[in-house]
């Protein structure tokens, strides 16, 4: 029978964990940033819907055509 010699350590080097760990937070910053952006133009929309009439028009239109395709 043979053994190993050979010592596996459970902890991964810091080196090659902290770039991995900084591109995954990167990551998720840009696309919380983006629906942030999104949320900000959904409000900025709204207030101006509410504000005038054809524009709320055209936006019930819209959710009633996307609401009848499901």
């Amino acid at each position: 029978m043979t053994t190993s010699t050979a010592t596996y350590t459970a902890r991964t080097s810091t080196k090659a964990l902290l770039p991995w760990l900084a591109s995954i937070a990167a990551q998720q910053w840009k696309a919380w940033h983006a629906a942030r952006r999104l949320v900000r133009a959904d409000e900025l929309t709204w207030t101006m819907a509410l504000q005038d009439a054809r524009l709320m028009a055209d936006l019930s239109r819209a959710m009633s055509e996307t609401a009848g395709q499901r």
